[in-house]
């Protein structure tokens, strides 16, 4: 199978973005929101989305731990590759599951250098320890995959992410929540029906500071579930780095 991305427009759920800073950011993430596959019965199917980050000088993908769920393995998982549209099986990696022991939350150490060359080749990662919390933001954007935007057509999966921005509601404790309606405002101004995000768990929220300067977008949390008319919920990363870091001090090996 090969993987062609599609061109998307980006949504807003009342935060009032403009449409040519909405497609700059758009533009932006469709270099760092990462699909991710899994391989059943010898077919390649999406699963997930994720992000490439970096912890020192090691290169970790991070998504969900619920991704793990349902007996998929890391020797199950590909990266597609956003030119040329191959896919990097993980299996080839010499990777290493790290999932956070209390939060839905889980980092893939890519040990091969060749590897951890190509996917840096095809998308961007930005360093994971640097993340501080980000309470005082209330715009947040979201990048990924959804399965309601991806069609086969032959062997190749044309996939077209979601990029959704969305203000912060009530959450629980140590929880990110964002406003996710039923319908949402296209930056170009049409009202469509919002996607369900079945495919996003693992996609990156970030969080949208503005300044004189622009904006900077600061990764914040990983989506983990979402329901129409109420919120997509996020696990905070701020700690993550951190957690990763120390259990890759203990020594790295190859699952």
């Amino acid at each position: 199978m090969s993987w062609q991305p599609v061109e998307t427009i980006a949504l807003d759920i009342d935060t009032g973005v403009s449409r040519a800073r909405a497609d700059a950011i758009a533009a932006v993430l469709s270099k760092r929101a990462v699909p991710s596959l899994v391989r059943r019965d010898g077919r390649a199917e999406p699963l997930a989305s994720a992000a490439l980050y970096t912890v020192g000088r090691q290169l970790v993908l991070v998504t969900c731990r619920h991704v793990f769920d349902n007996g998929v393995t890391l020797g199950d998982l590909g990266v597609p590759l956003a030119h040329g549209g191959r896919v990097l099986w993980l299996r080839d990696a010499c990777v290493r599951l790290l999932p956070h022991p209390l939060r839905d939350l889980a980092a893939i150490a890519i040990a091969s250098p060749r590897a951890a060359r190509e996917s840096m080749q095809h998308w961007h990662a930005q360093p994971l320890e640097e993340l501080t919390s980000d309470s005082d933001a209330s715009v947040f954007v979201l990048a990924g995959y959804p399965y309601a935007q991806m069609r086969r057509i032959d062997a190749v999966m044309h996939a077209r992410p979601v990029v959704v921005f969305a203000r912060t509601s009530a959450a629980p404790p140590g929880e990110l929540r964002l406003v996710y309606a039923r319908t949402a405002r296209r930056v170009d101004g049409l009202r469509v029906h919002a996607p369900a995000l079945d495919g996003v768990s693992g996609a990156t929220m970030w969080a949208v500071h503005e300044n004189e300067h622009g904006c900077v977008l600061q990764p914040a949390a990983i989506q983990c579930a979402f329901k129409h008319d109420a919120y997509l919920r996020g696990e905070p990363m701020f700690a993550f780095g951190a957690h990763v870091a120390a259990i890759l001090r203990e020594g790295r090996q190859c699952v």
